[in-house]
């Protein structure tokens, strides 16, 4: 699995770099298409003619191609599942973006004397000093005797199957069932990938 880890961040480097090179920035080009194919289409109002009109349709053909892969990122990130019958308009995307990174943001804490602090470094120090207090102090530990009070829901075959390790055909079942247009993992690899990956293993 180490070796594995290691093949898709070179291979997640590689399509980085081939993406800078064949693509660069996605919505930059949009932009720039988009003033193209307005500076294009006055000069077709002043100037009707066969050539003018080769370029603006050769421009929106490019246009459209980057837009459709503008939404594809965007995609991606809003991990809307229902996206073919959403509204294409990517400022609703980009603030659907902003709005889940504003709800994860951690504005301020309570600390155990009661106190309320704010401050990314002071909210980030106090964490440190929680949780190092909790895995490193001599004379705390956790007492599982409440854990008597749980009643055992399942069995012992239930438990060995629960955690036993998938086979193949369950790995499969997974991989072909993952939503091609998930966001991307840690590695920068959505379902899509996979899902090619391993068809492309069993030819």
């Amino acid at each position: 699995m180490w070796k594995f880890h290691q093949k898709l961040k070179r291979l997640a480097n590689t399509l980085n770099n081939w993406s800078k090179k064949e693509f660069g920035d996605i919505f930059a080009k949009v932009k720039e298409y988009e003033e193209k194919v307005k500076t294009v289409e006055d000069q077709l109002i002043q100037d009707h003619s066969e050539t003018n009109r080769t370029i603006l349709h050769e421009l929106n053909a490019k246009y459209i191609r980057f837009l459709k892969i503008e939404d594809s990122l965007l995609k991606q990130k809003t991990q809307l599942q229902w996206f073919k019958e959403g509204d294409c308009n990517t400022k609703y995307f980009h603030s659907l973006i902003r709005g889940r990174r504003r709800r994860l943001f951690i504005h301020k804490l309570i600390r155990e004397d009661g106190e309320w602090i704010q401050g990314d470094d002071v909210i980030a120090e106090t964490a440190c000093d929680h949780f190092q207090k909790i895995f490193t102090g001599d004379n705390n530990f956790i007492n599982e005797g409440a854990q008597d009070c749980i009643p055992r829901m399942i069995n012992k075959e239930q438990n060995y199957s629960l955690t036993a390790m998938p086979n193949l055909e369950e790995l499969k079942e997974v991989v072909f069932f993952m939503n091609s247009n998930s966001a991307a993992g840690p590695n920068g690899m959505n379902g899509y990938f996979f899902s090619e990956m391993l068809a492309h293993y069993q030819a």
